[in-house]
């Protein structure tokens, strides 16, 4: 969905409303090649609203799954997609500093508003960074290798501890015990 600003000044008086059925497979595998496997058609609904300091406000709830690939073991994991989003649009950049920092507000540089895109970008900064399979959540088996594996992080600091008493002189494990009182 792209809406050029010409077609949105028709709506300044009252919003344009939409509840669609978006395909947007191929653009997602072409934009997050490596971070988008798949991705269902998707339920759009929202509304572009005009304000009248030419600010235009893109409110979106999205519904679908994306498939992902696992960040332990790449292979591909279903997530649901349910958010809802607001992005404010705005046509002169020196106006940036009027927004506070945690609000989503970009510069609108063509006369066109692509949702598509913006749909996309928000789906892709939901994910968490780690995303594991039935399996991987399930079991405690981390990756390895050749010459290497993986742990948790309990167990390299308890690894490092039982390290760490090892190296204590045994003749001054008396002197340890002096420090505690």
């Amino acid at each position: 969905m792209k809406y050029n600003k010409n077609q949105l000044q028709k709506f300044r008086q009252s919003s344009l409303e939409f509840d669609e059925v978006l395909e947007l497979a191929s653009l997602a595998k072409e934009r997050f090649p490596k971070t988008i496997l798949g991705l269902t058609p998707l339920n759009v609904k929202g509304f572009i609203r005009y304000y009248d300091n030419d600010d235009l406000l893109l409110h979106i709830q999205v519904t679908g799954k994306v498939t992902v690939p696992s960040s332990r073991s790449l292979a591909p994991v279903l997530r649901d997609i349910d958010m809802t989003f607001d992005e404010r649009y705005i046509e002169d950049e020196t106006r940036l500093t009027e927004f506070e920092e945690t609000e989503a507000v970009f510069v609108l540089e063509s006369d066109t508003l692509d949702v598509d895109t913006a749909i996309l970008d928000n789906i892709v900064a939901s994910l968490p960074l780690q995303i594991l399979t039935a399996e991987e959540k399930a079991s405690d088996t981390l990756p390895s290798g050749n010459d290497w594996h993986v742990i948790s992080e309990e167990t390299f600091e308890n690894e490092k501890k039982a390290k760490k008493e090892a190296e204590l002189d045994p003749r001054l494990a008396k002197l340890d015990d002096f420090f505690k009182e």
